[in-house]
């Protein structure tokens, strides 16, 4: 019976913001519609990290693949602030208003300036580095021939993922203001932390070379360390703040 009720209950709230949850899967598709007429332009910028290297497709339709890749990733990337606030507003009558301001105002602009700055930081440092090792790994024997489609795949989700990496301060700090974790218990599980980070980047890694997950772990135990400090600052003043309020 509980159960049932929680289904009805679910339903409705779905019904509710059908609207918004169309909204979040057709604002992606369009922003992809648009990318796709520029398509060519974007292939040459993330090609310009091969040096010179020459792309490949082996069927008929990788060409065209290769481009409703890109199309769709971009897409979601320009499409990112959007969706965080059609999200952000469906739980919105349930927030007071100065949670709402926070999260229109700093919490959408920060995230989505973090997803971008982790995407450039990673096109300018870390993936040329990282494929100018693994196309330099070839011998005499083995020379490479690189798949559009596949570089593609390859440098939108190593980009997309150090994007999303940038995401982990803000989230840590968050939790550090709701009170869920504290600056001390993140200081004694920081060797846990790190032997996690690496186990979660080799899971997401795009390849399984070594070098490649350190190009993307190392990035996001910095990440933590700033975290870090960023909570133990905000806990030392509130305690300043709560000090001169019992005076």
């Amino acid at each position: 019976m509980i159960e049932s009720e929680n289904i009805v209950k679910a339903v409705r709230w779905l019904g509710r913001f059908r609207v918004r949850l169309t909204a979040v899967i057709l604002v992606p598709l369009l922003c992809a519609v648009g990318i796709y007429f520029v398509s060519d332009f974007v292939l040459e910028v993330i090609t310009i990290p091969l040096n010179g290297q020459t792309l490949f497709y082996m069927t008929p339709v990788e060409g065209v693949m290769a481009k409703l890749k890109i199309s769709f990733w971009c897409g979601l990337v320009i499409s990112f602030p959007i969706i965080v606030y059609l999200i952000a507003s469906m739980f919105a009558p349930h927030l007071k208003k100065s949670t709402r301001r926070k999260i229109n105002f700093l919490i959408i602009p920060f995230s989505t300036i973090a997803l971008l700055g982790g995407i450039v930081f990673g096109y300018k440092l870390i993936l040329p580095i990282t494929i100018d090792f693994l196309i330099s790994s070839a011998s005499d024997f083995m020379q490479p021939m690189l798949s559009g489609s596949n570089y593609v795949s390859f440098t939108a989700f190593f980009l997309l993922t150090l994007g999303l990496v940038f995401e982990l301060p803000l989230f840590l700090i968050g939790l550090g203001r709701l009170g869920i974790i504290k600056y001390k218990m993140l200081k004694s599980k920081r060797p846990v932390a790190v032997m996690v980070i690496f186990i979660v980047m080799a899971i997401l890694s795009p390849t399984p070379d070594a070098f490649t997950l350190l190009a993307l772990a190392m990035p996001v135990v910095l990440l933590y360390e700033i975290s870090l400090w960023w909570i133990f600052i905000f806990e030392r003043l509130d305690s300043r703040r709560a000090k001169k309020e019992t005076e």
